[in-house]
């Protein structure tokens, strides 16, 4: 992935997205009708999917990886 800057303020980088061809064509009528680039719909839909999903995600994910760390301690604490 290259990163390009646009103008002073913002920071982009490429990247490729593969969609199915219905979801591909949905997506260029929806930017058409509603007069938005591609890129924008898409950076919309990954900003709102992100605010919903990511944060309880990424904090299961955090929980599981230190109970797998530390699970012989955890093991340990438990039966006394």
């Amino acid at each position: 992935m290259a990163t390009t800057t646009h103008d002073s303020k913002v920071n982009t980088t490429a990247l490729t997205v593969r969609l199915p061809i219905e979801l591909a064509d949905a997506l260029k009528n929806y930017a058409f009708v509603t007069e938005t680039s591609g890129n924008e719909v898409i950076k919309r839909a990954l900003i709102e999917y992100l605010q919903i999903h990511g944060r309880e995600e990424v904090m299961r994910s955090a929980f599981e990886r230190v109970v797998e760390q530390h699970s012989e301690a955890l093991e340990k604490l438990k039966s006394m």
